[in-house]
């Protein structure tokens, strides 16, 4: 029976994830359009009621107010994302060169010899390429904008019934108790998770575009919004927000000043924000295991590309939540927290 068992999970999971890839241009834009609306709805709820404040904004003000700021932020972050990405991939071949050269010279300094090979190297290494290649793909998120607002209206009229269907849908009171508090668990952890990293992603990019835009490097503000997305992406988004910048910030310059600037500012800024003030900040709140982060990383990352890394905590938490609900899936609940505790035994 348990063998029965086994094999009817494995078909279900093979089949789920078999669905995943193969319907990945459908259910992008609804996943991302999910997003956006909770966002939204987060935000409208801490204006409808202020921290630390008694009083109460009507929630007709406080949606709308919501939606308007939430607009503007995306519209910025479009605007700034649309005007570089050209700059971006026009300028590739002028950073191709100088890599080339400072490669050459550093050959020179390091033997007599000629480097044939290290040209080759170079030349088989497009920087055009590969700049043109990343802005291309934030660009191709930037063009299903208009499909994703389109599901957020439909999510947002959705949600005015849902908890009226939730309740036609249990006989007993017991079970939609039971539903009514797994989902408040869900929406509470999702929401400590989103507002902290938010906050951390802004306040780290717009540091980062300080600094960066004091020692002149180029594109700046667009390596920021660069930043403030990566760091969503855990353990690896912060070293993949370092490398871009810092690496044309070497090629850009004469100077190593710069480049040693940008790298021993940045960098660490990077770290300490997702290594010691993150942690410390959201404390034992989501209680992952990190070996599960980073397995559910390479999982969505292949499932979903770069989406998937952004989306992979906020949907683990949501099957650690889940599962752990239900006494058939409580081990595997178990194995996927940190410390064997749920979180409702700590909520």
């Amino acid at each position: 029976m348990n063998l029965q068992r086994a094999a009817l999970w494995t078909i279900v999971i093979a089949a789920t994830v078999y669905l995943l890839i193969v319907g990945r241009s459908l259910l992008l834009p609804l996943i991302l359009a999910l997003v956006l609306w909770y966002m939204v709805d987060a935000l409208a709820d801490a204006i409808e009621q202020p921290p630390k404040l008694k009083i109460r904004i009507p929630r007709l003000v406080a949606l709308p107010t919501a939606i308007l700021m939430m607009g503007g932020l995306l519209w910025v972050l479009g605007r700034t994302i649309t005007t570089n990405v050209t700059a971006v991939i026009a300028a590739g071949p002028s950073y191709q060169v100088r890599l080339q050269k400072l490669i050459e010279h550093a050959w020179s300094r390091a033997t007599d010899q000629p480097a044939p090979t290290i040209a080759e190297l170079v030349g088989r290494i497009s920087i055009a390429d590969t700049l043109g290649d990343v802005a291309s793909a934030v660009a191709g998120l930037v063009s299903v904008a208009g499909i994703v607002l389109v599901y957020t209206g439909f999510l947002f009229v959705e949600s005015g019934h849902f908890r009226r269907k939730l309740t036609l849908m249990f006989t007993d009171p017991a079970q939609e108790a039971r539903m009514l508090s797994v989902l408040d668990r869900i929406s509470r952890d999702i929401r400590v998770y989103i507002r902290i990293k938010t906050t951390l992603a802004a306040l780290t990019s717009a540091l980062a575009y300080i600094l960066m835009a004091a020692v002149g490097v180029d594109f700046a503000g667009f390596w920021a919004v660069m930043m403030f997305f990566f760091y969503f992406i855990p353990t690896i988004g912060s070293i993949l927000a370092i490398i871009a910048p810092t690496l044309l910030t070497l090629v850009q310059f004469d100077s190593l000043t710069p480049f040693l600037i940008v790298l021993f500012t940045v960098g660490p800024l990077q770290i300490i924000m997702a290594n010691v003030v993150e942690p410390a900040m959201l404390g034992r709140s989501l209680n992952l295991s990190a070996l599960v982060v980073i397995i559910s990383l390479m999982v969505w990352g292949t499932i979903w590309g770069v989406v998937g890394m952004f989306l992979c905590v906020p949907i683990t938490v949501v099957m650690l939540i889940v599962l752990s609900n239900f006494e058939t899936t409580r081990p595997v609940a178990v194995l996927l927290s940190a410390d064997g505790r749920l979180p409702s035994e700590h909520a």
